[in-house]
C-alpha cells in the first residue's frame, strides 16, 4: 500500500494524485479528531519533508496553526469564568488569528482602566483538551513500554532508543501547555533573557488582564508567516541574510546560554515583522531547563557535532550512556562505535553541498542504528535539542543557502564555555556564581512582581523593591 501511495505521490497522472490526496486528507481529518498529543506530534512530522516528503507535509502542515476551531459559544464561557459577567466592557475579540491542538487565538481590543485602547492576541483553551491529553499520552506511555518487550529481539533493540524516557519529555512539554499562567511565566522569562536584543519579539503580558488556566490576553506581535515572509522577499538578500542570523543567533542562545529553550519551534510559530526588523517567536507554552550536569552534557555533545568532531562527540555519548546505565549493560565495542559517528560528521565535514543537520531525520536513523547495535542509551534531551536546531536550520538556509551554520554559532558556544567554566571555578573557590545568580533571579522576580501589582491596581513601588 505504501509502494502505491508513493507511485501515485510521484505520478504526473491527475487521476493518481488527486487519489493521493484525497486520502493524505482523510488521514488529516482522522488526526485533527485523534487528540492533542496526536496533533502535536503531527505538526513536528509536517516540518520534516526529509523524512516524510513534500506532499505529506503540505497537507499536514495546515496543522501548525489551522486545526479546526471550537465554538464561539465556548469562548465566551471561559472569558466569563476568567473575568467575570463584564468582560465585554473591557475585551472585544475580531477574527480566529489561528487555531492550534490546544487552542486558538483570536485578534482583539482591550480598553485599560485609563480608557485607552491596545490591540491584543486572546489564547482560548479548547474544550475537553485536558481529558484528551491525559489518554493520549498513557495510550503513548503503554505503547512505549510494550514495544520494549517486543519477541524476536526487537524489544531489546528498542530499549537503547529509551522510548518511555522520550515519552515522559514530550509529557512533561505537553502537559505545561495545558495551562495558560505556565506560557505566561515563560514569556516573562523569554523576554527578559532577550530584554537586549533589538531584533527578537516575544509577545508581552497585559497588565490589569492576568493570565488564567485557560484564557491569555498578551500584546500582538504585528507580523507574517516565516515562509510567506521569505518568499516576499526572496530578491531582498541582504534583509533574508540579517534575519538568518538572528533565526540562529536566538536558537543558540536559548541553548548554550540561557539554558531555556522553546520547545515548540515549528514553522507555524515562527514569524516575522514585514519590514524584516523582527524575529518573532510565538506559542512559548513548550519550553525546557536542564539541571547543570544535564545542561553541560547536552551542549558539549551538540557543540562536538555543530563542530563536526565526531570523535568528541562519540566519545561524549559513551560517557552519558554509561552514566545512565548499570555495569553490565555498557557500551559495547566503543571504538567501532567512536569511528561509525566520526563517519558522519566527516561526510559533512568533506562536502561543502552538506550540512549536518541538513539531513537530520537520516543521520539520527544512523544514530540509532548505531546505538542499538553498540547499547548506546540515546539521552531524549539531545534528541529533543538537535530537533530545536534542525527547525532553525531548516528556516536558515531558507533564508540563505550558503549560511554556515557553525560559524554564527560558534561565538555563543564559546561564550557559553567560559560562563560555564567560570561558574565552576567560582564554585571551587568563591560565592561569585551565586551572587550572579541571586541578582538574575532577583531582576526576574521583580518583573513579576510588578506585572502582579499592576493586575491587583496596587502598583506599590515599596512592594516591588
Amino acid at each position: 500500500e505504501q509502494e502505491d501511495l508513493d507511485k501515485a505521490l510521484g505520478s504526473d497522472n491527475p487521476t493518481d494524485s488527486g487519489v493521493a490526496e484525497w486520502y493524505l486528507k482523510l488521514c488529516l481529518r482522522c488526526v485533527e479528531s485523534s487528540g492533542a498529543a496526536v496533533i502535536k506530534l503531527m505538526q513536528w512530522a509536517s516540518s520534516r519533508p526529509d523524512m516524510f516528503g513534500e506532499p505529506f507535509c503540505e497537507v499536514f502542515g495546515k496543522l501548525q496553526d489551522s486545526t479546526t476551531p471550537h465554538a464561539w459559544r465556548h469562548t465566551e464561557e471561559a472569558l466569563h469564568r476568567a473575568y467575570g459577567e463584564e468582560w465585554t466592557d473591557r475585551i472585544r475579540l475580531g477574527k480566529i488569528l489561528g487555531s492550534g491542538c490546544i487552542g486558538q487565538v483570536y485578534a482583539g481590543t482591550v480598553t485599560h482602566e485609563d480608557g485607552t485602547d491596545q490591540n491584543v492576541a486572546v489564547k482560548v483553551m479548547h474544550p475537553g483538551v485536558k481529558n484528551n491529553i491525559d489518554a493520549d499520552l498513557d495510550l503513548l506511555a503503554f505503547l512505549a513500554n510494550i514495544a520494549e518487550h517486543a519477541p524476536f529481539g526487537i524489544g531489546k533493540q528498542l530499549v537503547w532508543l529509551d522510548l518511555p524516557g522520550v515519552v515522559d519529555e514530550f509529557h512533561t512539554l505537553l502537559i505545561h501547555q495545558l495551562d495558560f499562567r505556565t506560557e505566561a511565566e515563560n514569556l516573562v522569562r523569554f523576554n527578559y533573557n532577550f530584554r537586549h536584543d533589538d531584533d527578537v519579539l516575544f509577545p508581552e503580558l497585559i497588565p490589569g488582564f492576568p493570565a488564567k488556566e485557560e484564557i491569555l490576553v498578551e500584546s500582538f506581535c504585528d507580523g507574517i508567516p516565516f515562509w510567506q515572509w521569505n518568499q516576499e522577499n526572496v530578491e531582498n538578500v541582504e534583509m533574508r541574510n540579517k534575519m538568518c542570523n538572528v533565526g540562529v543567533r536566538t536558537v543558540c542562545q536559548m541553548i548554550f546560554k540561557d539554558n531555556f529553550i522553546h520547545q515548540d519551534l515549528h514553522p507555524g510559530n515562527i514569524f516575522c515583522s514585514r519590514d524584516g526588523k523582527k524575529f518573532i517567536l510565538l506559542d512559548t507554552g513548550m519550553a525546557s531547563e536542564y539541571d547543570d550536569d544535564d545542561h553541560d552534557r547536552i551542549i558539549s555533545i551538540l557543540t562536538a557535532f555543530i563542530r563536526m568532531d565526531g570523535e568528541k562527540a562519540g566519545e561524549l555519548l559513551i560517557k552519558d550512556s554509561n552514566a545512565r546505565t548499570r555495569d553490565d549493560d555498557k557500551v559495547l565495542h566503543e571504538k567501532e562505535y567512536i569511528a561509525k559517528i566520526t563517519e558522519l560528521t566527516d561526510e559533512c565535514k568533506f562536502n561543502e553541498d552538506q550540512y549536518l543537520m541538513q539531513k537530520l531525520g537520516e543521520y539520527i536513523g544512523r544514530m540509532f542504528d548505531a546505538a542499538q547495535k553498540h547499547h548506546v542509551l540515546m539521552n531524549p534531551a539531545f534528541v529533543s535539542c538537535s530537533l530545536a536546531v534542525k527547525v532553525v536550520e531548516g528556516v536558515a538556509l531558507a533564508l540563505n543557502p550558503d549560511c554556515e551554520i557553525w560559524r554564527i554559532a560558534n561565538p555563543i558556544i564559546l561564550q557559553s564555555e567560559i560562563a560555564r567554566k567560570t561558574k565552576k571555578l567560582g564554585n571551587t573557590f568563591g560565592v561569585s556564581s551565586i551572587a550572579a545568580k541571586i541578582k538574575g533571579e532577583a531582576e526576574l522576580l521583580a518583573k513579576r512582581v510588578k506585572y502582579a501589582a499592576i493586575d491587583a491596581g496596587k502598583h506599590n513601588p515599596k512592594r516591588e523593591e
